[in-house]
């Protein structure tokens, strides 16, 4: 759903646990994702919001933290974070309040996913990956995402990521 959104230039920007829901169509479970209400068009040139932080914060993008322009690779590196938060029970980044955990976003990365628990050395390569500061050096689609972290849970990441997300660690290392 997020890849097809992402194609039509739909940017969810408010990808959060509570808006993501495992249903059950037709004997088969699928993801739905709700609440596009702060959706934006990713060539949109309105201004309602532009300039603005929008989204829930522990979720939020470092551009949009800086109420920068998104594009749909920001709702990658939310399923990023969700993912983070799956993995190690914590939120990525949090604060006592939005101005630090805003700061954080933007000039940190969080702890390294392998200090929670075994065997999550290939997931702290995808998770730099799905939660880099720029776009750019993310995932380009939520599938992609799925994948990775799918193969570094089973222990056979490809090298070429394995090696996209060391580099990363080095540029942004964990906290």
């Amino acid at each position: 759903v997020i890849d097809e959104a992402g194609e039509l230039g739909i940017v969810h920007r408010d990808l959060t646990p509570k808006n993501l829901f495992l249903a059950d169509v037709d004997g088969k479970q699928m993801w739905k994702v709700l609440d596009f209400g702060v959706a934006t068009l990713s060539e949109s040139s309105g201004t309602l919001t532009q300039g603005h932080v929008v989204g829930t914060p522990t979720y939020m993008t470092p551009e949009q933290a800086q109420g920068l322009p998104v594009d749909h690779r920001a709702d990658i590196y939310a399923l990023a974070a969700i993912t983070y938060r799956w993995i190690t029970g914590q939120p990525a980044f949090f604060g006592k309040d939005i101005p630090s955990l805003l700061y954080q976003i933007v000039h940190t990365m969080p702890r390294c996913p392998s200090q929670f628990g075994d065997n999550l050395d290939q997931i702290d390569a995808v998770l730099a990956i799905g939660l880099a500061k720029k776009p750019e050096d993310r995932f380009e689609k939520a599938h992609e995402l799925a994948s990775a972290v799918s193969a570094a849970l089973a222990g056979d990441l490809d090298f070429e990521l394995h090696r996209r997300g060391e580099t990363l660690m080095r540029r942004y290392p964990w906290a």
